[in-house]
């Protein structure tokens, strides 16, 4: 993972509470543009950046499959991100990962947000997962952010709690979130993806520098522009996603898994489905 983009978590210590007071449902034009990008789009881009480089997951071996049980009961590949409302890096991840999962199913409670106005890359533009709800037939995604970007008062340090982890996910993070299994990578960082088992992210994929001083209106709106430097670093990234999706998914569906972006994405990681 490059250095520029690693971040560790921090907050408070207090017991986190699910949701918060802070929510802000994303608007139907936004959530359209970035779940519904041409898909002309993903194959132009492919894995192209120009202006700030794009890491894909890491891939791990001889680890036991990662699965969650969706509302039925069923049993299906797991997808967990692990971030906070402050971080820019997450506030980066977000839009890609957004727009790779709604490849695969439908998402709603999409919620927008910018990360800590006092840290680096301040007020970049995103989206929270903090309400999010997603349905698929090839996996399931739980997604949890841990702090607002709320800093705690009385001249305390970090922000306030906004999500805690199940026993699972905290596990998770323990021992996946570290240098041995994402090179580079210091423990606890922030945002943390883990696709299975097999693909792992801690950190963000691209410096969230690539949005800076742009809206969340400009960000998605260049969303149908492959030329666009922000969308490029938002794309590339969505199609490392996809592919480690689609690896997890035995290559589901077809029409998403073999399409030209997802599969120059798949080639770049060295990995077939």
């Amino acid at each position: 993972m490059i250095g520029l983009v690693t971040y560790s978590l921090v907050g408070s210590n207090s017991t986190p509470a699910s949701g918060g007071n802070t929510y802000e449902a994303a608007s139907s034009s936004l959530v359209k543009d970035v779940t519904q990008i041409p898909e002309s789009v993903f194959n132009t881009v492919g894995v192209t950046s120009s202006v700030v480089p794009v890491t894909p997951p890491a891939a791990t071996t001889g680890q036991p499959p990662l699965t969650f049980t969706n509302s039925t009961g069923t049993a299906l590949p797991g997808y967990f991100y692990l971030g906070a409302e402050y971080c820019p890096f997450c506030a980066a991840e977000r839009w890609a990962v957004t727009a790779a999962i709604s490849r695969f199913g439908t998402l709603s409670g999409l919620g927008v947000t910018t990360s800590s106005s006092t840290d680096v890359y301040p007020n970049t533009p995103s989206f929270t997962f903090a309400k999010l709800t997603f349905s698929s037939q090839y996996f399931v995604f739980k997604g949890v952010e841990q702090y607002t970007n709320i800093p705690l008062t009385n001249g305390q340090a970090g922000y306030t709690p906004l999500q805690s982890l199940n026993k699972q996910e905290a596990t998770l993070a323990k021992k996946y979130d570290t240098a041995e299994f994402v090179p580079g990578a210091s423990a606890g960082s922030i945002p943390f993806m883990d696709i299975g088992n097999q693909f792992l992210t801690a950190g963000a994929s691209f410096s969230p520098s690539i949005l800076t001083g742009l809206s969340s209106q400009q960000i998605a709106s260049g969303l149908s522009d492959p030329a666009n430097p922000a969308t490029q670093a938002i794309v590339a990234t969505a199609n490392y996603i996809t592919a480690s999706i689609c690896k997890v998914t035995n290559g589901q569906p077809g029409n998403v898994c073999t399409s030209k972006g997802v599969q120059t994405a798949a080639k770049a990681m060295k990995i077939s489905f």
